[in-house]
């Protein structure tokens, strides 16, 4: 007998079917047992792949739970220490960092009040002053104290703060302040960030704004500046439309201002 049917009625193998048998090469004719044998690997290497993308998907998951508060309880540790040492300075630095770590690790997609927002950058500004001490200063104009309680995205205020720091502030000689104005009209939100630093030339100028309103033949990959107010235009007019964004003033050698607009919103009663 060549084959034999079985109860279910599929064909048994012959004998002699098995590893090193005359089929060993081949099930049937034109059905590779190496193509079987292929599949089967594949199969496998997928399931090995699943397994080990769930395994590193768990453990970063543990790595983002542990790490940061590992983070604050080092720094509280720390904080304490420079009490206990009598280091004021230090202390106030340390207790900056954890509260602008913690801020800045929960949730980016919340909305927050600018109270919060101001908040977070003074703690960022405290954390340089360790670095530039008395050369900066951080000053605030406000319209309306009311102005504080505006709803608005999460870490919008603090890389503006840190891009006058960085690029304004950190090459220019003597001390530099950074001045965040505060403004409304009906609908509008104006926050203003402007350093007294060493400026922008008008090309540089040019180029950025012209990304942020994403104007036709704007250069979106040619390096100018900016990564982090890029990054803050793109969040907002995702979020409120064309309408809202960025847009830069400058001169080189008198100074920057990052003049932001934000639809004006209030907590819900």
């Amino acid at each position: 007998m060549d084959g034999l049917e079985t109860a279910a009625g599929a064909a048994a193998l012959p004998a002699g079917a098995g590893p090193g048998g005359r089929f060993a090469d081949g099930l049937a004719p034109g059905f590779g047992s190496e193509r079987i044998f292929h599949r089967c690997g594949r199969a496998a290497s997928r399931r090995g792949d699943h397994q080990t993308a769930a395994e590193t998907g768990g453990i970063s998951a543990l790595q983002n739970q542990i790490n940061p508060h590992f983070l604050y309880n080092a720094l509280e540790a720390i904080r304490t220490d420079a009490l206990l040492a009598n280091c004021p300075d230090i202390a106030e630095t340390t207790e900056a960092l954890a509260t602008f770590f913690r801020y800045t690790i929960s949730n980016v997609q919340e909305y927050v009040t600018f109270s919060d927002e101001l908040d977070n950058a003074e703690n960022y500004f405290t954390i340089q002053r360790c670095r530039f001490g008395d050369k900066i200063s951080l000053e605030l104009e406000l319209e309306n104290e009311r102005l504080l309680e505006v709803r608005m995205p999460k870490l919008i205020l603090q890389p503006l703060v840190e891009n006058a720091v960085s690029h304004g502030l950190e090459g220019k000689l003597g001390h530099g302040t950074v001045r965040i104005i505060v403004e409304n009209s009906d609908r509008t939100f104006f926050l203003r960030v402007r350093d007294d630093g060493v400026g922008m030339p008008d090309e540089q100028v040019e180029r950025l704004n012209a990304q942020f309103g994403g104007v036709g033949g704007a250069d979106m990959t040619q390096p100018c500046g900016g990564i982090a107010l890029r990054n803050v235009n793109s969040r907002i007019r995702l979020m409120f439309g064309e309408d809202y964004g960025l847009h830069l003033f400058s001169a080189a050698g008198v100074g920057t201002e990052c003049c932001v607009t934000l639809p004006l919103r209030f907590r819900e009663a």
